[in-house]
């Protein structure tokens, strides 16, 4: 509506629902779709390319993605990490995206050529399976509200 001023939070989700776990960015963000006030963040789905990621968050004070990881935890298990205190770890820039360039690497990116949000946080799932067709793995599948619940108070933490 006019006069509305736009949320300071975006929240992406990333992710390929045809790569089994790699669809939990997309899975989780529609969870938080369903139940963030969207006058304190926008969610999006970014399914290809993890570079268009430096133009979906252009203009917000902060932006949270979402992403299934491969930082060597078991299955399911959770992880947050602050990139806009520091760069990411190796374990999270090498991560088992099924995209040609990562979240991770998008992110540093965006940090060296002055691209980042004032503000943002990678929330991740560790997924246990990748391959073309497979499901989402049990694991993953069942960490898949707790994930959206950490987002949810992210966005309250940055939005306030």
């Amino acid at each position: 509506m006019a006069g509305e001023t736009p949320p300071r939070v975006l929240v992406i989700g990333v992710g390929n629902e045809m790569r089994g776990d790699d669809a939990a960015g997309i899975l989780a963000a529609r969870l938080v779709r369903e139940r963030v006030d969207p006058s304190r963040a926008a969610v999006l789905e970014q399914p290809g390319e993890a570079l268009g990621l430096l133009d979906q968050w252009d203009g917000y004070a902060a932006a949270v993605i979402i992403d299934a990881v491969g930082a060597g935890l078991p299955a399911g298990s959770l992880v947050r990490h602050d990139a806009g205190a520091a760069p990411l770890p190796a374990e999270l820039r090498s991560s088992t995206s099924t995209h040609l360039v990562g979240v991770g690497d998008s992110i540093e990116l965006a940090r060296a050529i002055g691209r980042l949000p004032a503000a943002i946080v990678l929330h991740g799932v560790q997924g246990a399976s990748f391959d073309t067709g497979a499901p989402v793995s049990g694991a993953v599948r069942g960490a898949l509200g707790a994930l959206a619940e950490r987002v949810l108070l992210e966005v309250d933490a940055l939005s306030a």
